[in-house]
């Protein structure tokens, strides 16, 4: 799960970030696409979050294949924190 920045936490920042991952055949993150990113860091966060996440390759006639993911990370202050 992506951490929030200090910076974001401070304006208040919340929302959604979306990336496309390849997953390669070999099991490891082959490529990261931002499709929707958020300021003061998050978007990085997310992408470092999605840099460790683990899985089993799909596969295709017995054979593992690369893959495109769709990833959303939420961004979302406890109301208690955020500011008008």
């Amino acid at each position: 799960k992506p951490s929030y920045t200090k910076e974001a936490r401070r304006n208040g920042i919340q929302g959604f970030v979306t990336l496309r991952v390849l997953l390669s055949a070999r099991a490891k993150i082959d490529r990261i696409k931002v499709v929707k990113g958020l300021r003061a860091g998050l978007t990085e966060n997310a992408i470092r979050a999605a840099c460790k996440m683990e899985f089993k390759p799909a596969t295709k006639n017995g054979q593992p294949v690369a893959q495109w993911l769709t990833a959303e990370y939420v961004f979302r202050l406890a109301d208690s924190i955020r500011r008008p």
